[in-house]
């Protein structure tokens, strides 16, 4: 697929149908983006290069001063050809940071065979995993009827949180939220400090109140989604752990 770096420009169809992808018309948290997006153009490169934009309003320039902004929305477009990973950042500044890269090579071939895709955004709570032959650990983080669900993915090293008020899977980046679990415990080796591949693999050693635990205090200071104190999960009997889901 040829490129196109005259900016401003604007998302053409292919880019604009795999962005789309990823925010479902259905679901009020991503639609707002989805209708924002729809209003923007692509205003000039990242600082990643290649497949990495900033989307914005005609005569805005791109403000790469600040880092990376959290990833709202992600997932893969698999075709016989190549694998496109897409990416959408969390809007700032009334700018919005994409990613569209092949991961399997060097730019987009022009003749595309799809074979499937997947992307967190589509998941909801008590449905299979969006990736093959993995395991899913789900914990409730509210008592109400109101759903906040914690989700943690074996397979992908991953770990989200639903709302079921915007609809969102809000995609939780592991470091902060890790310190936030490993505070005061004493069950894991801190020698190893927070090496992720060690602590997925023994996560059976974390109790579903320790999870919730560690989202509340992580998101008093990386607010991700709202959550009354008086709608807290309350802590269970121990040995209790959160079910895990074969795909």
């Amino acid at each position: 697929m040829e490129s196109n770096n005259n900016f401003p420009r604007s998302l053409n169809e292919l880019e604009k149908e795999w962005l789309f992808y990823l925010l479902p018309a259905d679901r009020v948290g991503y639609k707002k983006y989805r209708d924002i997006i729809d209003k923007m153009v692509i205003i000039g490169e990242g600082r990643f290069g290649e497949g990495n934009f900033v989307l914005g309003n005609a005569g805005d320039e791109p403000d790469l001063s600040y880092s990376s902004l959290p990833m709202f929305a992600t997932g893969q477009i698999i075709f016989k050809e190549c694998t496109i990973q897409v990416s959408i950042h969390e809007l700032y500044d009334n700018k919005i940071e994409i990613s569209i890269n092949n991961i399997s090579g060097e730019g987009i071939p022009d003749k595309q065979t799809e074979i499937s895709r997947w992307t967190y955004s589509n998941w909801l709570p008590g449905n299979s995993s969006p990736f093959e032959n993995d395991k899913l650990r789900e914990i409730n983080l509210l008592s109400g009827e109101r759903k906040a669900v914690l989700s943690i993915s074996l397979k992908m090293r991953t770990i989200w949180v639903y709302d079921s008020i915007s609809g969102v899977n809000y995609i939780i980046p592991l470091t902060n939220f890790l310190n936030e679990l490993l505070r005061g415990n004493t069950k894991i080796d801190r020698a190893k400090g927070i090496n992720i591949n060690y602590i997925f693999e023994n996560l059976d050693m974390f109790s579903d109140d320790e999870f919730v635990k560690a989202f509340v205090q992580y998101n008093k200071q990386y607010r991700k989604i709202t959550l009354p104190d008086a709608e807290i999960a309350k802590p269970k009997k121990k040995g209790i752990l959160g079910k895990w889901f074969g795909s």
